[in-house]
Protein backbone atom coordinates (compact mmCIF):
# COMPACT_ATOMS: atom_id res chain seq x y z
CA UNK A 1 0.00 0.00 0.00
CA UNK A 2 1.26 3.53 -0.80
CA UNK A 3 1.32 6.52 0.98
CA UNK A 4 0.62 10.11 -0.38
CA UNK A 5 1.51 13.36 1.24
CA UNK A 6 0.90 16.82 0.19
CA UNK A 7 1.23 20.22 1.77
CA UNK A 8 -1.09 23.15 0.77
CA UNK A 9 -0.65 26.84 1.69
CA UNK A 10 -3.11 29.34 1.12
CA UNK A 11 -2.79 32.68 -0.40
CA UNK A 12 -4.66 35.51 -2.24
CA UNK A 13 -5.41 33.07 -5.49
CA UNK A 14 -6.62 30.50 -2.51
CA UNK A 15 -4.38 27.23 -2.01
CA UNK A 16 -1.68 26.62 -3.44
CA UNK A 17 0.98 23.01 -3.29
CA UNK A 18 4.49 23.51 -1.47
CA UNK A 19 7.45 21.86 -2.53
CA UNK A 20 7.58 19.89 0.79
CA UNK A 21 8.30 16.49 1.38
CA UNK A 22 6.71 15.40 4.57
CA UNK A 23 9.08 12.47 4.91
CA UNK A 24 12.29 15.24 5.42
CA UNK A 25 10.24 16.49 8.71
CA UNK A 26 12.34 14.76 11.32
CA UNK A 27 9.06 15.51 14.17
CA UNK A 28 5.91 17.35 14.06
CA UNK A 29 7.93 20.80 15.04
CA UNK A 30 9.76 19.95 12.20
CA UNK A 31 7.18 19.93 9.65
CA UNK A 32 5.38 22.60 10.64
CA UNK A 33 8.81 24.92 10.57
CA UNK A 34 8.62 23.89 7.10
CA UNK A 35 5.04 24.57 6.38
CA UNK A 36 5.56 27.97 8.11
CA UNK A 37 9.07 29.12 5.71
CA UNK A 38 7.19 28.18 2.41
CA UNK A 39 3.57 29.32 3.15
CA UNK A 40 1.94 32.96 2.56
CA UNK A 41 3.15 34.62 6.10
CA UNK A 42 -0.71 36.05 5.70
CA UNK A 43 -2.79 32.34 4.79
CA UNK A 44 -2.87 28.80 6.40
CA UNK A 45 -1.01 25.90 5.74
CA UNK A 46 -2.43 21.90 5.60
CA UNK A 47 -0.38 19.16 5.24
CA UNK A 48 -1.81 15.34 4.34
CA UNK A 49 -0.90 12.26 5.06
CA UNK A 50 -2.62 9.38 3.77
CA UNK A 51 -2.00 5.44 3.89
CA UNK A 52 -4.16 4.03 0.73
CA UNK A 53 -7.11 2.48 2.23
CA UNK A 54 -6.31 2.86 6.12
CA UNK A 55 -5.81 5.84 7.58
CA UNK A 56 -5.06 9.74 6.95
CA UNK A 57 -3.62 12.33 8.89
CA UNK A 58 -3.63 16.15 8.89
CA UNK A 59 -1.67 18.66 10.40
CA UNK A 60 -3.15 22.99 9.80
CA UNK A 61 -1.33 26.00 10.77
CA UNK A 62 -3.58 28.67 11.43
CA UNK A 63 -3.01 32.22 10.12
CA UNK A 64 -2.89 32.94 14.09
CA UNK A 65 0.16 30.13 14.17
CA UNK A 66 -2.26 27.50 16.31
CA UNK A 67 -0.96 24.09 15.03
CA UNK A 68 -4.16 21.57 15.00
CA UNK A 69 -3.49 17.68 14.19
CA UNK A 70 -6.18 15.42 13.50
CA UNK A 71 -5.09 11.13 13.44
CA UNK A 72 -7.91 9.13 11.60
CA UNK A 73 -6.18 6.04 13.21
CA UNK A 74 -3.87 6.15 16.09
CA UNK A 75 -2.74 2.27 16.45
CA UNK A 76 -2.36 2.53 11.96
CA UNK A 77 -0.47 5.71 12.60
CA UNK A 78 1.72 4.41 15.35
CA UNK A 79 2.62 1.33 12.80
CA UNK A 80 3.55 3.43 10.27
CA UNK A 81 6.66 5.19 9.02
CA UNK A 82 5.14 8.57 10.40
CA UNK A 83 4.90 7.75 14.03
CA UNK A 84 7.64 9.58 14.90
CA UNK A 85 5.84 12.53 13.39
CA UNK A 86 3.32 12.21 15.52
CA UNK A 87 4.22 10.80 18.53
CA UNK A 88 3.04 13.06 21.22
CA UNK A 89 -0.97 12.42 19.01
CA UNK A 90 -0.37 8.59 19.14
CA UNK A 91 -1.84 8.39 22.79
CA UNK A 92 -4.84 10.93 23.06
CA UNK A 93 -8.13 9.48 23.43
CA UNK A 94 -11.28 10.57 22.04
CA UNK A 95 -12.85 10.28 25.58
CA UNK A 96 -10.99 12.87 26.30
CA UNK A 97 -12.75 15.56 24.20
CA UNK A 98 -16.00 16.98 24.93
CA UNK A 99 -19.04 17.01 22.63
CA UNK A 100 -20.52 20.39 21.26
CA UNK A 101 -22.70 20.41 24.25
CA UNK A 102 -19.38 20.55 26.22
CA UNK A 103 -20.46 17.23 27.94
CA UNK A 104 -18.25 14.60 28.02
CA UNK A 105 -18.65 11.60 25.63
CA UNK A 106 -19.48 8.49 27.39
CA UNK A 107 -20.04 4.76 26.42
CA UNK A 108 -24.30 4.79 25.55
CA UNK A 109 -26.00 2.96 28.74
CA UNK A 110 -27.18 -0.77 28.71
CA UNK A 111 -30.90 -1.31 29.11
CA UNK A 112 -31.06 -4.54 31.06
CA UNK A 113 -34.66 -5.08 30.85
CA UNK A 114 -34.39 -4.59 26.65
CA UNK A 115 -34.86 -8.26 24.99
CA UNK A 116 -31.86 -9.94 23.00
CA UNK A 117 -32.82 -11.26 19.87
CA UNK A 118 -31.46 -14.42 18.75
CA UNK A 119 -29.46 -13.74 15.05
CA UNK A 120 -30.77 -16.37 12.65
CA UNK A 121 -28.40 -19.30 12.25
CA UNK A 122 -28.24 -19.03 8.71
CA UNK A 123 -27.19 -15.37 8.86
CA UNK A 124 -23.43 -14.77 8.46
CA UNK A 125 -21.93 -12.27 11.05
CA UNK A 126 -20.02 -9.54 9.09
CA UNK A 127 -15.90 -8.72 10.34
CA UNK A 128 -15.76 -5.40 10.72
CA UNK A 129 -11.36 -4.64 10.06
CA UNK A 130 -11.85 -1.49 11.07
CA UNK A 131 -13.54 -1.79 14.57
CA UNK A 132 -10.60 -0.65 16.60
CA UNK A 133 -9.53 2.00 14.73
CA UNK A 134 -9.12 5.18 17.06
CA UNK A 135 -8.81 8.77 15.77
CA UNK A 136 -6.71 11.43 17.60
CA UNK A 137 -6.23 14.54 18.00
CA UNK A 138 -8.54 17.95 17.48
CA UNK A 139 -11.56 16.96 16.13
CA UNK A 140 -12.24 20.44 15.28
CA UNK A 141 -9.42 20.76 13.84
CA UNK A 142 -11.32 22.91 10.73
CA UNK A 143 -14.74 23.21 12.82
CA UNK A 144 -14.17 27.13 12.05
CA UNK A 145 -14.25 26.35 8.06
CA UNK A 146 -17.63 24.34 8.04
CA UNK A 147 -16.27 21.11 8.86
CA UNK A 148 -18.06 20.15 12.61
CA UNK A 149 -16.18 17.36 14.94
CA UNK A 150 -19.44 15.12 15.22
CA UNK A 151 -19.34 15.33 10.83
CA UNK A 152 -15.72 14.77 10.45
CA UNK A 153 -15.49 11.80 12.95
CA UNK A 154 -19.18 10.61 11.16
CA UNK A 155 -17.10 10.59 8.48
CA UNK A 156 -14.29 9.38 9.42
CA UNK A 157 -16.03 6.04 10.79
CA UNK A 158 -18.05 5.50 8.19
CA UNK A 159 -15.46 5.85 5.64
CA UNK A 160 -12.85 3.97 7.38
CA UNK A 161 -11.44 2.39 4.34
CA UNK A 162 -11.53 5.11 1.90
CA UNK A 163 -9.58 7.71 3.24
CA UNK A 164 -8.88 9.73 0.61
CA UNK A 165 -12.78 10.26 0.49
CA UNK A 166 -12.81 12.10 3.84
CA UNK A 167 -9.72 14.42 3.21
CA UNK A 168 -11.66 15.24 -0.54
CA UNK A 169 -14.62 15.72 1.59
CA UNK A 170 -12.95 18.51 4.10
CA UNK A 171 -11.47 20.03 1.41
CA UNK A 172 -14.70 20.48 -0.29
CA UNK A 173 -15.62 22.42 2.21
CA UNK A 174 -12.55 24.17 3.35
CA UNK A 175 -11.06 25.03 -0.42
CA UNK A 176 -8.50 23.26 -1.34
CA UNK A 177 -9.58 20.05 -2.94
CA UNK A 178 -8.52 20.82 -6.73
CA UNK A 179 -4.92 21.58 -5.59
CA UNK A 180 -4.83 18.52 -3.41
CA UNK A 181 -6.24 16.68 -6.68
CA UNK A 182 -3.99 18.42 -8.45
CA UNK A 183 -0.99 17.32 -6.19
CA UNK A 184 -1.94 13.32 -6.60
Amino acid sequence: MAYFTAVLAESDDGYRALDIDVRDAADLDDLVDMMRNAGDAEGEAVAVVEHEDEWFAIVRVTVEDDVKVFLSDVHAVAESPFAELFVDYLDSRPDEYETEDGVPDAEPELDEDAEVEDADEDEVEMLDFDADAEWGGDADIFEDQGVASGELLEQTKTHASDPARVVAHIGETVGFADQLEATR
